[in-house]
């Protein structure tokens, strides 16, 4: 488990969404350049998943990663590979990323969650929380492993109801907290995909609780909107902006406090 003293952040460029974001240079931090690989939005190719793995490898602020948009959520599964020690992952999400191989042989951000639970022995515990999905319980092809509180049972739980639920499906497991900002309502944050209803309090509450009585075993941040060069002309897309860059800052706080 990393040290819980490292006080900076990871901050991965793939496209130049998070250097648009000014807090986040507040905080001792490093960057990580993959703005020069191809085959690696959405779906990544087995050479550039390398190039990533070398990358990551030798940076220094190991706490809290930010990917940047969801198509790099896959980024995840690195980082999961990297723990030495049992472990659980908390994924805040509004998709499951459960999706099976079809024989490809790309990650997607879409499968990575069902990736790591094929490969990662140390793995021992997925729970995904605020996913559109009918209904609570393990995802049909994981059900001794993942447990999902979904969305509509989101809204009616308070943070240290879904912080308690947590702890009794993963009993004294350090735990990685993994978050998509897709989960969030869009009166907090705004990405390319279809969002969730949970609000930022809530989140940020639930963080809390949960490093109140866990270990934390590492984090990331996802869920950036894109933005091209042209975005930055549009009044809308700098608000969006500016309502993620607040949601990061709020969310890097709650994880590195204590």
């Amino acid at each position: 488990m990393e040290s819980t003293a490292d006080s900076g952040i990871s901050l991965l460029n793939f496209d130049g969404t998070l250097q648009k974001q000014a807090s986040l240079q507040t905080y001792p931090a490093e960057w990580i350049d993959f703005s020069d690989l191809s085959g690696c939005r959405g779906y990544c190719t087995g050479e550039s998943l390398r190039k990533i793995r070398s990358r990551l490898r030798s940076r220094k602020h190991r706490r809290v990663t930010l990917i940047g948009p969801g198509n790099y959520h896959y980024v995840t599964y690195v980082l999961l590979s990297e723990i030495r020690q049992p472990f659980s992952l908390v994924l805040f999400d509004h998709h499951t990323d459960l999706a099976m191989g079809d024989g490809s042989p790309y990650l997607s951000c879409g499968s990575w969650v069902s990736c790591a639970l094929e490969t990662l022995p140390l793995l021992e515990r997925v729970i995904i929380i605020g996913a559109n999905v009918p209904a609570a319980g393990g995802a049909a092809e994981w059900p001794d492993k993942v447990s999902v509180i979904p969305e509509r049972d989101v809204r009616r739980m308070t943070a240290e109801m879904i912080a308690r639920t947590v702890r009794a499906l993963a009993p004294g497991l350090p735990l990685y907290i993994s978050v998509d900002k897709d989960v969030l309502g869009p009166d907090h944050a705004a990405t390319d995909w279809d969002q969730g209803s949970m609000s930022l309090r809530q989140l940020l509450d639930v963080i809390r609780e949960l490093k109140r009585t866990r270990p934390l075993a590492g984090a990331d941040i996802c869920g950036e909107m894109p933005l091209g060069p042209i975005d930055l002309l549009s009044g809308e897309r700098l608000r969006h902006l500016k309502k993620n860059e607040r949601a990061n800052k709020a969310i890097v706080d709650a994880l590195l406090a204590g």
